[in-house]
């Protein structure tokens, strides 16, 4: 079983994602998708900063090298930050269905990066089986990307871009928060530097726009939705992200990407238990092919 850490690790956080993102959906209907990550980030260092004192015996990283925060923290910046608002943006040009499709090459960017820029090369079975999962991710997801083509206009290719935008940039996060877990480095540490660079980097986003009153007023103003956004930070940015980094120390980039994408095949029970969404044939027919995406990569 410890040959398969890294693997399982990487399933660990696209589950946790998948129940994040089902509470994320009932948060940012309050507070907008800006701030529910901005909060979610401050909900989430108060769980980190205390797990890490309880493991480590500190609140924060003291030892970590200035190497490592600029990793970790261009990781963030690339994945908490760049990534989300380019992926937010195009669901409002080209709608989520079409913007997901195109966010499913992630693994593949991240291989490559982590191939040219880490020198991690990968088995043919295992560049199999990424390739068959991203097939099943995508056969599942573009199911109602169809419906999307409507909304073509003159923002259209502008949605195109940005949603490869944000595909690149979640691909570059993942090579960066490899290079910074690297040499045993621990990932509740680097949860902790993530978590604090990317919470720094929103809330001056929010600061610059002029809307921090405006928000904390909305924040005091609905107690049940703030529940709602800390169960779904100790689920995603804790949980999740932590798992990420774990399975980055025991796999490689492409194979911890392609699991953890596998969110979108997991959301298909969770939206049915919660939303009571359909459970359609295309959404099965493409959960197989990823399982049997699965299984290679555990045979690599």
């Amino acid at each position: 079983m410890e040959t398969y850490i890294g693997e399982l690790s990487a399933l660990g956080a696209a589950f946790s994602f998948a129940l994040a993102s089902t509470t994320f959906t009932l948060a940012g209907r309050k507070f907008g998708a800006t701030v529910s990550m901005a909060l979610s980030l401050q909900i989430s260092l108060v769980f980190l900063v205390l797990m890490h004192h309880a493991l480590l015996g500190e609140a924060f990283p003291s030892t970590a090298s200035l190497e490592r925060w600029i990793l970790l923290g261009a990781s963030s910046l690339s994945g908490y930050v760049v990534s989300s608002v380019m992926l937010l943006r195009s669901f409002q040009y080209i709608g989520p269905r079409l913007a997901m499709l195109i966010g499913s090459i992630t693994p593949i960017v991240a291989a490559l990066l982590a191939w040219v820029f880490l020198g991690q090369g990968l088995s043919s079975i295992a560049v199999l089986g990424i390739v068959v999962v991203v097939a099943g991710i995508g056969w599942v997801v573009s199911g109602d990307a169809g419906r999307d083509l409507h909304m073509k206009n003159a923002n259209y290719s502008r949605g195109l871009a940005l949603a490869v935008g944000s595909a690149l940039g979640q691909g570059a996060s993942f090579a960066l928060m490899s290079e910074g877990v690297a040499g045993g480095f621990h990932a509740m540490s680097a949860s902790v530097i993530r978590t604090l660079v990317g919470l720094v980097i929103l809330w001056l986003v929010i600061i610059a726009r002029g809307k921090l009153r405006e928000n904390l007023h909305l924040i005091w103003a609905e107690p049940r939705a703030l529940l709602v956004l800390t169960f779904a930070s100790l689920v995603g940015p804790v949980i999740g992200t932590t798992l990420i980094l774990i399975s980055l120390q025991y796999t490689s980039v492409g194979i911890s990407s392609t699991l953890t994408g596998t969110t979108p095949i997991l959301l298909i029970p969770i939206g049915y238990a919660v939303f009571g969404d359909k459970i359609t044939l295309r959404a099965v027919i493409g959960t197989m092919i990823a399982i049997a995406g699965v299984a290679l990569l555990f045979a690599a």
